[in-house]
């Protein structure tokens, strides 16, 4: 004589307990996966208690590094704005995650770098290849930047080691 296994269906009906603690254990799941995936500390485009201190919206000045293309055409940007705070940001993101606060020092030194020894605002630098690098300068409607990638265009050296310097102040496990 074969038995027959009554499944699953059968075991919640005589079990209705169980059934209750296995959505419990479910949704308990879904909001710690949730709250693991945002890794970081994320701040919205929409309102928050500071959003004049993103990107977005900020009045000051900032810096944003970054590079893209390649395979997936996808961009990762940092931003460092002029009170300190540090950002990142993939083209495929809502949101920008904060990295922490840089020292005063550090941001005006690095600040004084971009301004008067790579001159951004009068660098015209525009040869991005499928894998691009990029540094910009803004405050408010006012923006500079210098891209490179193209093989046939040599950037300015001081970009080249700007942008590696900058990428240094980032902590390699908050990379992007």
């Amino acid at each position: 004589m074969i038995r027959r296994n009554p499944g699953i269906a059968s075991f919640h009906k005589r079990n209705p307990s169980m059934k209750r603690s296995f959505f419990t254990l479910l949704t308990l799941l879904l909001i710690i996966g949730q709250t693991l995936a945002q890794g970081s500390k994320t701040v919205s485009g929409a309102l928050n208690e500071k959003q004049t201190n993103t990107p977005l919206l900020y009045k000051g000045r900032q810096i944003v590094v970054g590079s893209g293309g390649g395979f997936t055409g996808e961009s990762v940007s940092y931003y460092l704005l002029d009170n300190g705070t540090l950002f990142a940001k993939r083209s495929t993101d809502s949101t920008f995650r904060s990295l922490g606060k840089q020292t005063s020092a550090n941001t005006q030194r690095t600040f004084r770098l971009l301004e008067t020894g790579c001159k951004i605002k009068s660098t015209q630098f525009d040869h991005p290849g499928n894998r691009y690098y990029f540094v910009s300068w803004k405050k408010g409607k006012q923006e500079h930047a210098v891209k490179w990638g193209d093989p046939q265009h040599t950037v300015p050296a001081s970009y080249n080691q700007f942008y590696k310097s900058f990428i240094a102040l980032i902590p390699a496990s908050a990379r992007l």
